[in-house]
């Protein structure tokens, strides 16, 4: 969460988003099933509902949205 406000602040929220690797291929602490917990840190965090939105989905959906062919 430190990371996403140092971005954040550095580069705008707009270009701040969670990765897409739970896939299983890297280890990581966490797995979708913290996305609760990520939420309520963003939250204590300071960042707004909008902001958090953006950062849990939103900013990806934008970018694919405006990135890929409208067919």
């Amino acid at each position: 969460v430190k990371a996403m406000r140092y971005t954040a602040n550095l580069v705008g929220i707009e270009h701040v988003a969670l990765g897409s690797d739970f896939d299983g291929a890297i280890r990581a602490p966490i797995d979708a099933s913290n996305m609760a917990q990520i939420t309520q840190a963003l939250s204590e965090e300071g960042f707004t509902s909008e902001e958090i939105y953006k950062i849990m989905g939103g900013n990806v959906l934008r970018v694919l949205l405006e990135a890929l062919p409208e067919e």
